[in-house]
This record gives C-alpha cells, sequence and structure tokens, in this order.
C-alpha cells in the first residue's frame, strides 16, 4: 500500500505517489531556481507547468491509469530535461537545439508575434519552413488577379488556433519542448521585443495609431465570427446526437421485430430477408444489428466528448467495442458465402395438362384478383372441382418470377405447360425447392382463370424460384385475353390493341393463325402510325391488324 497525494498543475489536479510526489517537487524546485534571474520567470514557469500537466494527462491516458507514478515523473524529467544538462556555454546550448529540432513535427498555428493581420501567413510560413513574405505574396496574387483570397484567408484564421503558450509556439516552429527550448524560446522573444520597440519609435508617427486600431478591429470581429461559428457548430452538432439517438432507437425497434419480440410478422416471407436460411437468419440478425449499433454509438459518444469535453468510455472499452464489431463482420461475411452456397445448381420439371375443349373453339384468359390456395384435384369431374379463394394475400414479396407464353399447337385441345425452376445447393436440393412451388389455375368451361403469383410449401426460402406457363392454342382458334393479364404478360404485343378507355376487365380478341396470333389495332394505332409514316415520308401501307 503506497500513499498517495492530490496535487494540482496548471489547473488540473492528479493523484500522484508520495515518492514520486517528491521527485517532481525536487524537479519543479530546480526549474525554478534556474529561472530566477530571468525577468519573465513567472510566465516560463507556468508554461513549463503545462507542458507537464499535458505529459502526465497523456502519459495516465496511455496507461489506463488515475495515479502518477515514479515511472512517470522519470519520464517527464527525461523528456524535459534538467536544468543541470544545459547549464553550459550558451553558443553550445543553441546549437544542440538547432540539432534536436530537425524533423520535430510541427503544427498549425496562427504567429500572432510575426503578424500584419491574424498571423495566419506567418503561422503556414513556419508550418512549411518558408519565410513568411513569400505566403503574403501568394495571397495578394490570388486576390489581386484571380479576386480570390480573402475568403480562404478568413476560413484558415478562424480554423487555425492561435498559438498563444510557449509550449504552443515551440510546437509551431517544430521545436522540443524541454528546458533548452524553453531558454532560447525566451531569449529569442526578448531580441523580438527590443526589435520591436525600435521599429514602433520609427513607425508609430505614420502608421502606429491607425495600424493598432485596424488590427485589435479585425481581431474583435474575427473573435466574434468564431465564436458566432462555434454556437453554430455546437447547435448543428446537437441537433445529429438527436438524429443519432432516434437512429439508435429505430434501429433496436426493427432488430426486436425482425427477432419476432414485438410483432407477429413472419420474416421468412419477406424478400429479401426470405432468402437466407432459418439455422442462418438470428446470427446474422444480430451480428447485423450489431455492425449498425456500434458505429452509431461511437459517433454519437465522439460528438458528446467534442461538444461538452465530456469523456465517457475509456481505452479498453472502445477497444472492445472495435473487436466486436469487426467479430460481427466478419461473422456476417461468413453466414451470407455460406447461404450463397445454396444457391449454386439449378434444376426445373415441367407438368404437362390437356385442357378441356369446347365446340367454339374460343377461350377467355383472365388473371385471377385473388390467390387459389386449395383444390380439390381428387375429383375427376373439372368441373364440379372445389377452389378456395383466400381474400389474405400471404406477405411473400419475392420477385414475381412468373411467365405466360403462347404458342400455336397441333391438337385440337388446349394444352398447359407448367415449369416449375429453382435453385438449391446441389441438383437434389434444387429439384426439391422446385417441387415445393405451388401455382394454381381454374377453367369453368371455356374461361380459364390464372393466379397471379405462385405460393411456396411451409413458406419455404427463396431460391429464385421461377413459374414459365405455356398455353398451346389449336389454329384457328379465338383467345379473348382480359386486359389485365395483357398489361402484365403481352403489354408490347397487344398494347395497339387496346382502346385507350379500356378497363382491366376487357377483353381483347386475338385468333389463332398457322403464322402466329393475330389481333385487330384500334382506330387510335392505326392514325399515329399514318401520322408517323407521313412524317419519316415513308409510303407504306398501314396494317390493320397485329401479328405476334
Amino acid at each position: 500500500m503506497n500513499k498517495t497525494i492530490i496535487i494540482n498543475i496548471s489547473g488540473r489536479v492528479f493523484h500522484i505517489e508520495e515518492g514520486a510526489y517528491q521527485a517532481l517537487k525536487t524537479y519543479i524546485d530546480s526549474v525554478k531556481a534556474h529561472f530566477s534571474n530571468y525577468a519573465d520567470k513567472a510566465e516560463i514557469v507556468r508554461d513549463i507547468e503545462d507542458r507537464i500537466a499535458e505529459m502526465f494527462a497523456e502519459q495516465l491516458s496511455q496507461a489506463s491509469r488515475q495515479v502518477l507514478l515514479q515511472e512517470d515523473v522519470s519520464l517527464m524529467i527525461t523528456r524535459m530535461g534538467k536544468p543541470t544538462d544545459f547549464e553550459a556555454d550558451e553558443n553550445e546550448l543553441f546549437e544542440n537545439e538547432n540539432l534536436n529540432a530537425i524533423n520535430q513535427p510541427k503544427k498549425l498555428y496562427r504567429d500572432t508575434e510575426d503578424r500584419f493581420i491574424g498571423g495566419v501567413c506567418a503561422g503556414i510560413a513556419h508550418y512549411f519552413n518558408v519565410a513568411p513574405k513569400w505566403i503574403r505574396i501568394l495571397f495578394i496574387a490570388l486576390f489581386a488577379f484571380f479576386g480570390f483570397g480573402v475568403l480562404p484567408y478568413v476560413l484558415l484564421w478562424i480554423v487555425m488556433p492561435k498559438a498563444q503558450t510557449r509550449s504552443e509556439r515551440l510546437q509551431m516552429m517544430g521545436k522540443k519542448i524541454n528546458l533548452q527550448s524553453f531558454a532560447q524560446s525566451f531569449e529569442e522573444e526578448l531580441n523580438a521585443v527590443a526589435s520591436n520597440l525600435s521599429q514602433l519609435k520609427a513607425n508609430t508617427p505614420a502608421f502606429g495609431k491607425t495600424g493598432l486600431f485596424i488590427r485589435n478591429l479585425v481581431d474583435g470581429l474575427m473573435a466574434s465570427i468564431a465564436k458566432l461559428l462555434k454556437f453554430i457548430v455546437r447547435i448543428f452538432g446537437v441537433l445529429a446526437m438527436i438524429f443519432i439517438g432516434l437512429l439508435l432507437c429505430a434501429a433496436f425497434i426493427c432488430f426486436t421485430v425482425f427477432m419476432g419480440y414485438i410483432s407477429n410478422t413472419d420474416m421468412a416471407t419477406i424478400f429479401p430477408l426470405n432468402m437466407i436460411t432459418d439455422s442462418l437468419r438470428p446470427l446474422i440478425f444480430v451480428c447485423g444489428f450489431l455492425l449498425v449499433i456500434i458505429p452509431l454509438f461511437a459517433l454519437f459518444i465522439l460528438l458528446l466528448r467534442v461538444l461538452f469535453n465530456t469523456k465517457i468510455l475509456n481505452r479498453n472499452i472502445s477497444f472492445s467495442l472495435t473487436a466486436l464489431w469487426i467479430l460481427a463482420l466478419a461473422t456476417v461475411t461468413f453466414c451470407v458465402a455460406k447461404n450463397a452456397t445454396e444457391f449454386k445448381e439449378q434444376a426445373s420439371y415441367t407438368e404437362t395438362i390437356n385442357l378441356k375443349p369446347n365446340n367454339k373453339q374460343s377461350y377467355v384468359l383472365r388473371l385471377g384478383d385473388e390467390r387459389t390456395v386449395q383444390e380439390d384435384v381428387n375429383n375427376d369431374e373439372v368441373d364440379n372441382r372445389i377452389i378456395r379463394i383466400s381474400g389474405n394475400d400471404r406477405d411473400f414479396d419475392s420477385p414475381r418470377n412468373l411467365h405466360f407464353d403462347l404458342s400455336i399447337g397441333g391438337a385440337d385441345a388446349p394444352i398447359l405447360s407448367k415449369t416449375y425452376t429453382a435453385r438449391g445447393s446441389n441438383f437434389r436440393n434444387a429439384l426439391k425447392n422446385a417441387h415445393l412451388i405451388v401455382y394454381y389455375y381454374h377453367q369453368s368451361d371455356s374461361v380459364l382463370t390464372f393466379d397471379k403469383r405462385f405460393e411456396l410449401s411451409n413458406a419455404d426460402a427463396w431460391r429464385s424460384q421461377e413459374v414459365n406457363l405455356k398455353l398451346q392454342i389449336p389454329v384457328n382458334a379465338t383467345l379473348y385475353i382480359e386486359k389485365k393479364l395483357a398489361d402484365r404478360f403481352f403489354y408490347y404485343q397487344l398494347d395497339d390493341c387496346i382502346e385507350d378507355d379500356a378497363n382491366d376487365e376487357t377483353l381483347i380478341a386475338v385468333t389463332a393463325t398457322k403464322n402466329g396470333f393475330l389481333c385487330r389495332k384500334t382506330a387510335r394505332a392505326i392514325a399515329k402510325e399514318k401520322e408517323r409514316n407521313l412524317e419519316e415520308n415513308k409510303d407504306e401501307e398501314v396494317s390493320e391488324t397485329v401479328l405476334f
């Protein structure tokens, strides 16, 4: 058990072990003693303490600890340096500093001590290690020749922070932040003050007061704009947090619905969810929920931290959430790849049915409004078959892979061929899935009614099921095709044969010939074709029928 002490460094509270505290106190006392003869000693010591507080906060965050140990103080002293390490010749000190400054990462700040307006050009010059005058000339040239330069300058002024402390100035110049750098920075500031005083005496009569007034006015204006922008950003940030919170609630509700906790909806009948194998569906739902919820939660926490400077999650929890998200992504990828193997092979089988002929050789083709869910196939009398129609259509939202084709047959009666196709992990499973397709039609004398879609037995998973209907019609027979059925399966063939004011129950007369099916064009279609030929200067006779 070690004794801990609560200390305050530059406004930050730290818990520190007693031994580490003694080492830290000794170090700070030696720093104060070293800079005791400097005119600006209080500011130098304050900047050093600011840097020490930043280093301690960084070390505690990296180690996920709450208490400073002896090793933390030793690391800080090593990085900052001791006063005794550079109590040598002054020239040698600065030469070593120049060597240490090489390859130090720089940060972009506004240099308000070497400025004409806001210090933007000077800060950029420090970052790219060029003279500030060249950056200023660049902005002036952009404004003078292209009318572009003021807006980027103002935006940079707002975005770039001002180098206020000595530590920030050292970071701006790419120098190490240690005692040696603080000492050199102080000497440079003294020289700069002396130079500025001499220039001020020379320029004050002509430009001093006016330049100072303009500079203070611009500074105040930019400070007000910056505060306004920060307020607007915070408002948008809060709105974004509210929106993300709503998305989190919506994701949770969707998850509970998909899992069947708060709804009776059968997810196995909704496309594309019905593509997923039953055994994989819960795992995919859980992992998919994690893939959505974790990034939203992370974004919510990030906005909370940026807007209100509140840290809620430590590093361990962040790493755990990241690992969980990666695991969920890998699981979903594996499940999707495994489920894709269920579409590897394709199989089909065909059922041929001889329909009942009639003496007039005329047939009406209709599309059923409701679905036939059961047919009494045990009754030998076709006319007396019992058809039960369900008014509640099941939520089978799969693609409507139902195709209808007409052809000329050589028999005396119509022949209907129903080809069922499906996919599976192998041919056997594909054929099994094809046999699970249920599709009904009904014949009542000369009226043939076809269901508008097919069904799957036991709400089986979707495996690219298709039903292809092929109706062979005898030559010289007449078909009366309901407009609703024609719009779905024969729109392009029969469009010119359908009146504009026709309703869904309107019948279109089609005659079966040796050359194909023939229907008579409407007056509107004939007039339109004649007009088109006239525009194209074609001297062609317009046919009054359509052959398909």
